[in-house]
């Protein structure tokens, strides 16, 4: 089973609000990186529903998501997290989400989602119904039960053109500056100094030639502690 990466945050007053202070910043782990379960109800409608990621909870959150689903549907907790285990998670219904943060694997099927939507056939039609169900079998099959792995996300150009924002981009290059720092092996000196800040941007960046002002290429580390 692929290791999911996506967590979502809930919109206010929601039914799972009493039990947010479980979750790190209120956010929620998710199975998927969009609501991919449909349910159509008894008055004919179809609801689109994320599914939580039950790998990622802890035991006391998952009592407390049984606890409180319950209480909202009028149910016993211990048929709702039965439930939950035959079907691979908690759903929450897409309403009562505000918003979603993922990593490699997200943006890796957000870009498969985006790329269905650009060429399946108009939903609502009987082709795009079955389009829909198609792709929803292959999600199940690679990333569900299956082990695919997503593309490393090196830059933004390894992320799907619809998904693509400047604060995503800042982030990104974030992560590459902290992850050449990680992998550098540099010293504390190194770090407070600068010199780890401008070699990462030197290795994710070569069209630019980053340097430290007034920094001195001879000047040893131990200089700095020479006696007088």
């Amino acid at each position: 089973m692929t290791k999911h990466d996506t967590w979502v945050k809930l919109k206010p007053n929601s039914p799972y609000e009493p039990i947010l202070d479980l979750f790190p910043d209120g956010m929620i782990p998710m199975r998927d990186p969009f609501a991919l379960e449909r349910v159509t109800t008894s008055d004919g409608d179809v609801v689109a529903l994320w599914i939580i990621d039950m790998e990622r909870l802890s035991s006391f959150q998952a009592q407390a998501l049984a606890q409180i689903i319950a209480i909202h549907h009028n149910t016993d907790p211990l048929e709702v997290a039965q439930e939950a285990v035959s079907i691979g998670g908690f759903a929450i219904n897409n309403e009562w989400v505000e918003s979603m943060k993922c990593w490699c694997e997200g943006f890796e099927r957000g870009r498969e989602l985006a790329d269905f939507l650009e060429t399946s056939p108009p939903q609502g039609t009987r082709e795009g119904t079955t389009a829909f169900w198609e792709f929803h079998q292959s999600q199940h099959d690679r990333w569900i039960e299956g082990n695919q792995e997503p593309r490393p996300i090196n830059s933004i150009e390894d992320i799907h053109p619809s998904l693509r924002t400047p604060e995503l981009e800042r982030l990104i290059n974030m992560h590459q500056v902290e992850s050449a720092i990680a992998q550098g092996g540099y010293s504390v000196l190194d770090v407070l100094t600068g010199r780890a800040m401008v070699d990462s941007l030197n290795i994710i960046d070569p069209e630019n030639s980053y340097s430290l002002v007034g920094y001195d290429d001879e000047f040893e580390d131990d200089e700095i502690y020479e006696d007088n």
